[in-house]
């Protein structure tokens, strides 16, 4: 299975279409996948409404990627509705009151000594039966810039980079308010960021301008080549929130609010606890100064807290509908790479930087 794409399209319909083509059956199953889920849900749904809606709030924030869905549903040829159900598949779970718990573990180290670019690595947390509906798509952009994400086949962005220094981490948050209707997807909003921030406080001026309707976390690093920066932009209905690296350097996100504001709307830690302690485990590990990208990657491998650990995997049973590490995700903004392992951390071993 190929896991990269390079579109070689810099006009939105165009690469959309060309997309759509090359990848008309994985889209497809992407759609299938979440129609399933969402009819487990409610046997009534309709996903064409909330896809219309999505598309409309795409077109009020970032024309260009509702011009990219048009052009992919074109090339797979689906009605656009269905592409833009699929891109606001985390706000439609929330309208229909899914039971979803955390998922995906984050690390950004910024390392002062040495002029040294940050260290920026991730795990993509996510259900089963999605394992094979990813892949890593390099974006060419209209001003020759390039954008790089981790994205599942059919949905805009994700996890990423571009070519002007800037990288992206992302992990799902949960809000009281979230699930009442269709507002910006967050996807939407994190390929946006990439695709139009033109450095650190753009992007995140960016993020903080949608209007959300399901919360996020995303997780911003940079390098000039000199210094270093990173900042959380917690995305969340009524929002945004701000969080930065503590005094050595270190953030470190999982699936609740840092944030204290947002944080009194958190429905997460008291539903799925694993959040906290992820975190904490990481932050204990990564105290005493992060190295590269493999001392992080070493201490994600830990099943300690079962399917709900840093690395995860599927209790014995029919596996598609629990969640499992799908992905582990590094980011060199240095050489402007981005490493994407298929599977998490504990089948990942990296050399030592």
């Amino acid at each position: 299975m190929t896991r990269l794409y390079r579109s070689t399209e810099t006009e939105p319909y165009a690469r959309g279409e060309d997309f759509g083509r090359a990848h008309a059956s994985r889209i497809a199953a992407t759609v299938a996948g979440y129609r399933t889920m969402w009819r487990d849900l409610d046997p009534a749904h309709d996903p064409f409404a909330p896809g219309e809606l999505a598309l409309a709030a795409t077109e009020g924030f970032a024309p260009h990627l509702a011009a990219e869905m048009r052009g992919m549903a074109s090339g797979a040829g689906l009605d656009p509705r269905l592409i833009g159900a699929i891109n606001a598949r985390t706000e439609v779970l929330g309208a229909l009151r899914a039971p979803l718990r955390g998922e995906c573990s984050a690390v950004i180290a910024l390392r002062e000594r040495g002029n040294l670019p940050p260290v920026a690595v991730q795990t993509w947390d996510w259900y089963h039966r999605f394992r094979d509906s990813w892949l890593v798509w390099e974006i060419p952009l209209e001003d020759g810039t390039t954008t790089r994400t981790m994205t599942e086949c059919g949905i805009v962005g994700k996890a990423g980079m571009n070519t002007r220094g800037l990288g992206l981490l992302f992990t799902i948050l949960h809000h009281a308010d979230d699930g009442n209707g269709i507002g910006v997807p967050v996807h939407v909003i994190a390929r946006a960021t990439l695709d139009l921030g033109t450095n650190i406080a753009h992007a995140a001026q960016i993020a903080a301008a949608a209007m959300a309707t399901a919360s996020t976390s995303l997780n911003l690093s940079a390098w000039d080549g000199m210094r270093a920066a990173a900042i959380t932009v917690e995305v969340h209905p009524g929002g945004p929130g701000f969080v930065l690296p503590d005094a050595a350097g270190l953030l470190v996100h999982t699936n609740h609010f840092l944030d204290p504001r947002p944080a009194l709307s958190d429905t997460e830690p008291k539903k799925n606890p694993d959040t906290l302690l992820r975190r904490d485990m990481l932050t204990r590990q990564l105290a005493g100064g992060v190295r590269d990208a493999a001392q992080v990657i070493e201490a994600m491998d830990s099943h300690m807290c079962g399917d709900s650990g840093l690395c995860c995997h599927p209790l014995p049973g029919d596996p598609d509908d629990q969640y499992a590490t799908l992905a582990t995700i590094s980011l060199n903004l240095a050489n402007g790479t981005m490493e994407v392992h298929d599977g998490g951390p504990c089948s990942w071993h990296p050399a030592a930087a």
